[in-house]
């Protein structure tokens, strides 16, 4: 199965970032297969990620960090979610402003690229939708830690499979590492992954922390440095949107990156 690239169209000044990213993504394919042929039908289902067009020209540049796409196997990710965002207002059966894991993805990144706006003056998810990816709207960078697809119907994270893919992605090379170097993004913020750290860069440092809910780190990924911060997951149930996402990530990043 040859490498799904991405459809979406980027301006000018982010298509050498493309190309590293479809030749990353071809190496960690190939390495996958060499390091695992018994597993070849699986490697050759891989989702790719990477940014979303404009990533480039927003400040702070964020990264978000995932566990692994569910139910989109051999399919391009940032294609799925672009549509889902713009067009669609779905992510499978749920309506966008309803989904926990995507509506708090664009609120928290609505609010981080526009000074931190008080919570009631952020849009609806499917609003910021609207403009996403476009050079007057929302855009960031996401990839998920494994990229195999649990295609299970069982909600629970299938940590074999993503334990695997980091496995497989670490053996010969830092491919996650190197990811995130290619996207040099200021901000990284991860989804209750502190266990995984060390695939994530060769210097993780804590810095003080600023609730309990969010923790702070240096990161340093292939030489590129970013701010990392741990949060809950973001399709935690009994987790509430502005008290344990919005404004704790907030805080730490007015009191770490600007």
């Amino acid at each position: 199965m040859p490498l799904l690239p991405t459809t979406l169209v980027y301006p000018d000044a982010e298509t050498s970032k493309q190309e590293a990213l479809r030749q990353l993504f071809q190496d960690w394919m190939q390495a996958s297969i060499q390091a695992a042929p018994e597993m070849k039908e699986l490697i050759e289902g891989m989702v790719f990620d990477g940014f979303y067009p404009h990533y480039f020209s927003r400040r702070p540049k964020i990264l978000f960090i995932g566990r692994e796409a569910r139910e989109i196997e051999g399919f391009n990710y940032l294609d799925l979610l672009h549509a889902a965002y713009r067009k669609g207002k779905r992510i499978g059966s749920q309506h966008l402003n309803q989904n926990l894991f995507h509506r708090r993805l664009l609120y928290t990144a609505h609010g981080l690229l526009n000074g931190f706006p008080d919570w009631r003056d952020i849009p609806d998810a499917s609003v910021i939708g609207d403009t996403f990816g476009k050079p007057d709207g929302v855009s960031f960078a996401f990839m998920n830690l494994s990229k195999f697809s649990n295609e299970s119907d069982f909600w629970p994270s299938n940590w074999k499979m993503i334990q695997d893919a980091v496995r497989l992605a670490t053996q010969q090379r830092r491919l996650i590492a190197e990811e995130i170097a290619i996207l040099e993004p200021d901000l990284v913020i991860t989804m209750n992954l502190e266990g995984c750290f060390p695939s994530l860069g060769e210097e993780v440092t804590p810095l003080a922390a600023t609730s309990r809910d969010v923790s702070a780190w240096r990161l340093t990924s292939h030489g590129h440095a970013s701010l990392l911060l741990d949060s809950f997951h973001f399709s935690a149930p009994g987790k509430r949107d502005l008290e344990h996402f919005y404004l704790p990530i907030c805080d730490a990043v007015r009191k770490h990156l600007t």
